[in-house]
């Protein structure tokens, strides 16, 4: 798949920058953010729910268990929770790909939380960082949905796959506000845990 059309990919001159605002991912998450991540879990949550009842036709969701084999949706689920920070991550990695990058993954220095990013190649334009941040947040949930209504059978791992996504996008959600009220012009430079915003030189 090529971008191309959309990304031209010209190179960026930081030095023909100056920096305008930092985002950082890593250290304290402020009161804010994490009502917003509640606030997301639940409206996925709930929309999961109300998915997997229209494909399964079950007026509930309900587990029980008769024998051994029945273990393996509780399992599944239980993977599914580290799982899904390494698909969200992994999302951010093919975003970058296709805009010919090479993604690096490591581990948050206080948050020890795995982090997907990119900081050889230069700087960003707006459009590209948004692409990127933004990539997680809407592709999982489309994709598990259409999986749902593929193999209905496997419908309630979308009940814990996407809430989870959706509440671990509130810092990608924040940081493509900033970028998108950022002035004309500005490009992003990414510094492992950090975004750079720049603005051209006057």
């Amino acid at each position: 798949m090529d971008l191309q059309g959309i990304f031209p990919g010209n190179p960026i001159d930081p030095k023909k920058y100056a920096r305008f605002r930092t985002l950082t991912f890593s250290g304290g998450t402020s009161l804010l953010l994490t009502a917003w991540s509640f606030i997301l879990f639940s409206v996925f949550f709930a929309l999961s729910l109300l998915t997997y009842i229209q494909v399964t036709g079950a007026d509930s969701f309900s587990f029980t268990m008769t024998g051994p084999s029945d273990l393996l949706p509780l399992i599944v689920l239980i993977i599914l929770i580290p799982l899904t920070g390494i698909l969200h991550e992994g999302f951010h990695g093919v975003a970058y790909r296709l805009l010919h990058r090479r993604p690096a993954f490591g581990w948050g220095r206080r948050s020890v939380l795995l982090y997907c990013s990119c900081s050889a190649g230069g700087p960003y334009t707006r459009k590209e960082s948004i692409f990127i941040l933004m990539a997680p947040f809407v592709l999982i949930p489309a994709i598990g949905t259409m999986l749902t209504a593929l193999a209905p059978a496997w419908a309630f791992a979308t009940i814990v796959l996407l809430p989870l996504n959706a509440a671990g996008s509130v810092a990608d959600l924040r940081a493509a506000a900033a970028i998108i009220r950022s002035p004309p012009g500005s490009v992003v430079l990414e510094e492992g845990e950090e975004m750079a915003v720049l603005v051209p030189l006057q």
